[in-house]
């Protein structure tokens, strides 16, 4: 950086050096302007200078905004570009940067990352809250709303972001007393803080767990391609002589280790303790969420309530298609159903295992069921996960979810040549059908890292299909020029600078720099989107192709179905391109539609090859897998609902200050719904990220929600035929159009009706999964 340095301001207490913006976007790969990131190039040394950089970029822009509005307000030129294209510009810009490594901290989790990362989450919290707390974007947007005159130059799809972000603002606590935002500020970086050494917890706790085993025969049962990623991993640790055949082998609790040893391993001792620690993960020692938790609870209610909420539930359900009310019904609309089927499938279970073991008495225990279930599903369908596997390589699962995608939407995939985080990463660029000119890309991250990399299945809707421009603003170059960009950043960011209660501007309102301003985003470039999609998946192993099981297809499917969603919207502005403004609760609707084509017999036809010979599956296969679809789904749904009820009550009724703790909650839903025990020792929530440093908390109603319409949207398909080519196409080419096209434009409700032509139904959830008739 040399002679581009000038010197460096202390943000937060953190030492950021001042650099022109063309300076530092040279040196440092998170400024990167240019239509793809530079994976490969970003360290972990990048990020302060990098957030120090877009931040005081940005409050410049911030400051010239909140001005520009005020002054619109009094000479009445107020419009809806005047208040949206810079707010667009700086939001997009920020996610752009940050996005970077909030997406490396997941999938490449190192030390020195993790430090950097925590050291500017107060800084990127205290601009949040300023953004989302700005008394002039406020009154803009108001005014917006409560004039008749601005309010009727506006379409449907604007009066509708312009009505969610007015929600968004009055959530953040814009209209309150300045001590109560001050207040929420606290609450907001305490917040952030908890959520993430939650995460780290778990990380850290997934990571600790290494069991070496050197006897064969405790692993009697166990696939050979788990065998061969256990042998794999012992290896990288270090075994350099572990084979496949005669091990060592390393065992981890990376969830695709998991649930082979839950089903498969014959060793119950070994499924035990597999078990045992998986579901109270992050409960005990430097990495016990216990406590972690009922602060989260403390602080989301107290959150609520200084806004005027009764709870955190209801704050959250502020922004979601159905109230408390409504959520509530459906998980207890589909229980009466499911939980007969539940308790049927037990007993079933039960007298199963109690012939195949001799023993009339046998209780099942929670690490039994999974051994269990895997047998009894062997007898009633026929058919071996590890045979199944065979004919499931990725590369040919992945080759037949683009052929569907082409069949449906009308695109091509075809590889692409980028930067990445990590050599097993590949690049996809999607087209229309027929045409050379990408319109997104995707980067599918499929194979697990223990210890680096967080488990599950996510897409990152990294960068917006937007107009938008990834540099510095006029405002921010103008405030550089004349040396006031770091200064007002610092006193933003608590560092006091000057004397007064006047707040430090970075640049001063005028009509040559706002219109130049308003020039600039008016010829913003439309930015082409990128989807990161990412899975857990075993890698390839003992000169095998990583094998994928028919849940691991579901998954990828699944995935590609959020992927599509961000990379094929045609929305009219950024805030509301891809999956932003659509209502949390419906944002699993395309995905949940995508993964049920796995068990449509063309496509798993299509797609499945054996590794070796490349022939096709046997004739009798898929008969078999379609039985095994909704096999113990209402076990499945019962344990979803058991979930979803424990996180509504958890936000609502629970006290996090009482004596009855949030485990207590989550047992007591188990007694109530669930057709077993829960076992005594599990603090599963310790691990529950989805709710506690995910997005759905008070929200994981939303997996069935969001369900309920992707089956009546699969059932359009099944009506007309799946395997009537036509009317798949055009049905396919509907739904792209109007549910992946159409991003947060309409409400999600109106979407559904668009492609369905009526409203969602129940039913055809509960018949697709066996629970009716």
């Amino acid at each position: 950086m040399g002679g581009s340095m000038r010197f460096v301001v202390l943000l937060l207490g953190l030492a950021v050096p001042q650099l022109t913006a063309a300076a530092a976007a040279a040196t440092n790969p998170l400024l990167e302007s240019g239509p793809f990131p530079r994976w490969s190039e970003i360290r972990a040394e990048h990020v302060v200078p990098a957030v120090g950089q877009v931040l005081a970029e940005e409050s410049a822009s911030l400051d010239l905004l909140e001005q520009d509005l005020t002054r619109a307000l009094k000479d009445g030129s107020l419009s809806f570009d005047r208040v949206f294209l810079p707010l667009t510009q700086i939001r997009l810009r920020l996610d752009a940067v940050t996005g970077h490594f909030d997406h490396l901290s997941a999938v490449l989790d190192s030390p020195a990352l993790r430090a950097a990362v925590e050291a500017t989450d107060p800084m990127r919290t205290l601009f949040a809250l300023r953004l989302g707390q700005s008394k002039a974007i406020y009154d803009a947007l108001n005014a917006l709303s409560s004039t008749a005159a601005l309010r009727s130059r506006l379409n449907a799809a604007q009066q509708r972001l312009l009505s969610i972000t007015l929600t968004d603002y009055r959530n953040n606590g814009v209209g309150l007393p300045p001590a109560e935002r001050a207040r929420m500020k606290t609450i907001a970086m305490k917040l952030q803080k908890l959520s993430t050494n939650y995460t780290n917890n778990v990380m850290d706790a997934t990571k600790a767990f290494k069991m070496l085993v050197t006897d064969k025969q405790k692993l009697d049962g166990l696939e050979s391609s788990t065998l061969a990623v256990a042998a794999q991993k012992a290896k990288a640790a270090g075994h350099k002589n572990a084979t496949t055949e005669r091990g060592p082998w390393l065992l981890t609790l990376d969830f695709s280790t998991y649930a082979a040893i839950m089903s498969f391993a014959k060793d119950r001792a070994l499924r035990k303790t597999a078990f045992t620690t998986y579901r109270s993960l992050a409960s005990s020692g430097k990495t016990d969420n216990t406590p972690i938790i009922r602060q989260i609870l403390e602080y989301r209610r107290e959150f609520a309530v200084l806004l005027g909420y009764p709870n955190y539930a209801e704050q959250s359900f502020s922004t979601k298609m159905a109230t408390f009310k409504e959520a509530n019904d459906l998980l207890n609309e589909v229980a009466r159903d499911a939980r007969p089927a539940a308790k049927q499938e037990e007993a079933q279970l039960t007298a199963f295992a109690r012939k195949a073991t001799g023993n009339p008495s046998l209780q099942l225990q929670w690490w039994d069921t999974g051994f269990w279930a895997e047998r009894q599903k062997e007898a009633l369908f026929k058919v071996r996960q590890e045979e199944l596997r065979e004919y499931l390589p990725v590369d040919s699962v992945v080759q037949g979810l683009f052929k569907l995608a082409k069949r449906l939407y009308g695109i091509d995939i075809k590889p692409a040549k980028l930067s990445t985080w990590h050599p097993d990463v590949k690049v996809f660029a999607i087209s229309d059908e027929g045409s050379s000119q990408p319109i997104g890309y995707f980067y599918a991250d499929l194979y697990a890292r223990p210890g680096q990399k967080q488990s599950g299945a996510w897409v990152h809707p990294f960068w917006d299909r937007a107009h938008y421009v990834r540099q510095a603003s006029p405002a921010a170059l103008q405030a550089q020029k004349q040396g006031t960009l770091y200064a007002a950043a610092a006193a933003a960011s608590g560092n006091k600078t000057s004397s007064g209660s006047k707040p430090v501007r970075a640049v001063q309102w005028s009509q040559g720099l706002a219109q130049q301003t308003q020039a600039w985003l008016q010829a913003a470039p439309l930015q082409v989107p990128l989807a990161l999609l990412v899975t857990n998946q075993d890698p390839p192993a003992d000169g095998k192709p990583s094998l994928m099981s028919l849940k691991d297809a579901e998954t990828l499917f699944h995935e590609f179905g959020h992927a599509l969603q961000h990379v094929l919207t045609r929305a009219e502005f950024g805030l509301d391109a891809g999956m932003r403004n659509i209502e949390w609760d419906a944002v699993e609707f395309p995905s949940q539609m995508q993964e049920k084509w796995v068990y449509d017999k063309q496509t798993f036809n299509g797609f499945a090859r054996h590794y070796k010979s490349g022939k096709p599956v046997p004739p009798d296969m898929f008969a078999k897998v379609k039985g095994s679809e909704t096999y113990r789904q209402g076990n499945g749904f019962t344990y979803q609902i058991t979930l979803a009820t424990t996180d509504l009550l958890l936000h609502s009724s629970f006290d996090p200050k009482g004596k009855a703790s949030p485990m207590d909650v989550l047992h007591r839903q188990f007694a109530s719904i669930m057709p077993y025990k829960s076992w005594s020792g599990d603090k599963m929530l310790d691990n529950f990220g989805h709710i506690f440093s995910g997005g759905y908390g008070a929200g994981y109603y939303s997996y069935m929600w969001a369900d309920v319409m992707s089956t009546d949207a699969f059932m359009a398909f099944v009506e007309v035929g799946t395997d009537n080519e036509a009317a798949v196409r055009k049905l396919g080419r509907r739904f792209r159009d109007s549910v992946l096209a159409g991003g947060g434009q309409q409400p999600p409700s109106a979407v559904f009706k668009e492609f369905r032509g009526r409203g969602p139904q129940v039913e055809p959830l509960l018949k697709y999964n066996g629970l009716t008739k």
